[in-house]
């Protein structure tokens, strides 16, 4: 399980204030004519994403839980940089205040924004040492299919969360967060992870995928900055061939555990990932865990 979740790096761009140094990737896909050797330091996932005729691409986000070690480390490092910066945060204050005292002292409508009191919990700071959230690129399968391409990720072994999707085209990013119910799964070193096959589509529009018909079809009032996106998964493998560069290669099916509803909020739009067949239901809205029948056990971000 994981009781709490906590994004150290954004797949969104860092301000331009904090220019961070490139973090060593979570996530690299092995791509159509690239020879596989599975490393015994890397967990391999992989999937398929299903997309019919008419439907737009999409592409999944994966967060993967930071170990203690990494997050004392981040703590340490958000707590220095505020230190340095506090002087400059407490200056920047101190002027806005006489500002507005200023407009004041003038009968003029106060129009400047005071800051909050410096803090380290207001301190908006971007950790450049460590990448744990990072998007798959629709157009990198290891081999193409209609209507499934197939996907194959080195990946840091750990704990990771379906955490959201992005659309294939136009704007980058968090399209959409599964802050409202979504699954995980443990990635183990040396072993290839088959994940199932993911589905994904417009909420606003009734899906032609039937895993979706639930997901979809909300309307104009499912709008968002972006069009919502509904997604689920099905942990069965759909098709049982394998591309060649995989023979020979030993492939476990993921131990999918639900996950419960958890706050982000740097996101393009906000739903639950659909139901799991014996993974992860809906009660009253509330995702629960059909493994233990129980309420899933959600978290909270810090990004």
């Amino acid at each position: 399980m994981l009781p709490a979740l906590f994004a150290l790096l954004s797949v969104s761009a860092p301000p331009a204030a904090q220019a961070p140094t490139t973090p060593q990737p979570m996530l690299v896909e092995i791509t159509e004519g690239q020879p596989v050797t599975i490393r015994q330091d890397r967990a391999y996932l992989l999937f398929r994403v299903h997309r019919p005729k008419g439907v737009p691409s999409f592409e999944p986000i994966f967060l993967r839980k930071p170990t203690p070690a990494e997050l004392a480390d981040y703590r340490a490092a958000r707590a220095k940089a505020f230190e340095e910066a506090r002087p400059k945060l407490i200056e920047e204050r101190e002027k806005a205040l006489q500002r507005r005292a200023e407009q004041e002292r003038q009968g003029r409508k106060p129009s400047v924004s005071i800051p909050p009191e410096p803090s380290l919990d207001n301190f908006t700071y971007f950790y450049p040492a460590v990448a744990n959230l990072a998007g798959i690129r629709h157009n990198f399968p290891l081999a193409k299919g209609v209507p499934d391409n197939l996907y194959l990720i080195e990946a840091i072994p750990g704990d990771y969360v379906l955490y959201g999707t992005s659309w294939g085209t136009g704007p980058q990013g968090l399209a959409v967060c599964w802050c409202l119910g979504t699954v995980g799964f443990t990635a183990k070193a040396g072993t290839v992870s088959d994940l199932g096959t993911m589905f994904f589509d417009t909420a606003k529009f009734r899906s032609k995928i039937p895993e979706l018909k639930d997901e979809t079809g909300f309307g104009p009032s499912s709008d968002t900055p972006w069009f919502l996106i509904g997604g689920t998964v099905r942990p069965d493998r759909r098709d049982g061939a394998l591309p060649a560069v995989l023979s020979g290669v030993a492939i476990s099916p993921a131990d999918y555990f639900a996950v419960g509803s958890f706050v982000d909020l740097n996101n393009g739009g906000v739903n639950r990932l659909g139901p799991v067949p014996a993974v992860l239901d809906y009660v009253r809205g509330r995702p629960i865990d059909l493994k233990s029948g129980q309420p899933a056990r959600g978290g909270a971000t810090g990004r």
